[in-house]
C-alpha cells in the first residue's frame, strides 16, 4: 500500500511539474511574441523616420537647386527650355565672349550640381529608403533632361562618375530617352 500511495505522490509530483514546464513554455512563448511584436512596431517606426529624414534631405537639396535659378534666372531658359548657350566664340567683342563664357561655366556648375542630387536620388530609391514618391522622382528627373541640353552633355562627358551609360546608370534610366539626338 505505502508503494502505491509513494507511486501515487510521484505521478502527482510529475503531472504538476509538467503543468508548470508547460506554463513555463507559455510564458516564454508570450514573451517571445511580445518581444517579436514589439520589434516589428519599431522596424516601422524606424524605417518611417528613416523615409521621412531621407524625403527632408531630398527636399532640402531640391530647394537649394530651386535656390539657383532664382538667385540666377539668366540660367532658367538652358535648363527649362532646351535652349543652346551662346557660343562665346561668335560674341563681337571681348566683353561679349567674356560673359558667354562666364554663364556657360555657372551653367555647367549647375548642370553638375544637379546631377549629384539625382545621383543621390537614384542612390536613395536604390536602397529602399524612400519609396512613397518615387514615381514622381523619377518622371522629374526625365523631364529635367528632356527640357536642358546641358544637363544632357554634362551627364553625357561624365557619365562615368554617375554610374557609366548602363541600363542602371543615371544615363540609362533617365537621360538616355530624353537626350537622344541632343
Amino acid at each position: 500500500m505505502e508503494l502505491e500511495g509513494d507511486h501515487a505522490r510521484a505521478l502527482a509530483k510529475s503531472s504538476q511539474a509538467r503543468k508548470r514546464r508547460r506554463a513555463e513554455l507559455l510564458l516564454i512563448g508570450a514573451g517571445v511574441a511580445a518581444t517579436l511584436i514589439a520589434a516589428a512596431y519599431q522596424y516601422v517606426g524606424i524605417r518611417s523616420t528613416l523615409e521621412s529624414s531621407t524625403a527632408a534631405s531630398l527636399y532640402a537639396q531640391q530647394q537649394e537647386i530651386d535656390r539657383i535659378f532664382v538667385d540666377n534666372v539668366d540660367l532658367q531658359p538652358y535648363f527649362w527650355r532646351r535652349q543652346e548657350l551662346p557660343d562665346p566664340a561668335a560674341a563681337h567683342n571681348a566683353a561679349g565672349k567674356l560673359q558667354a563664357q562666364q554663364l556657360a561655366a555657372r551653367a555647367e556648375a549647375t548642370a553638375h550640381r544637379i546631377l549629384d542630387h539625382f545621383a543621390h536620388l537614384k542612390y536613395q530609391m536604390g536602397m529602399q529608403a524612400f519609396t512613397s514618391e518615387r514615381a514622381d522622382w523619377e518622371a522629374y528627373m526625365r523631364q529635367s533632361f528632356a527640357e536642358s541640353l546641358i544637363l544632357c552633355r554634362a551627364l553625357w562627358a561624365d557619365r562615368e562618375s554617375f554610374g557609366g551609360n548602363g541600363s542602371d546608370s543615371l544615363w540609362g534610366r533617365y537621360a538616355e530617352e530624353p537626350c537622344r539626338g541632343m
